[in-house]
């Protein structure tokens, strides 16, 4: 059974919770982005699967 004493206990949610803000901020700069060029469309797909 909980007692309000545990409860109390308990820090406000906003303060548990990491801002999401800063955490993409943290990570942005560990990102591999792909340059345009090295997107490759549906069809390119298809075709480098049945290429070989």
């Amino acid at each position: 059974m909980a007692t309000d004493r545990s409860a109390s206990q308990q820090p406000p949610e906003d303060e548990m919770l990491p801002d999401e803000r800063e955490v993409i901020a943290e990570r942005a700069s560990n990102l591999n982005e792909l340059e345009e060029d090295e997107y490759l469309t549906t069809d390119d797909l298809v075709d480098s699967l049945y290429r070989d």
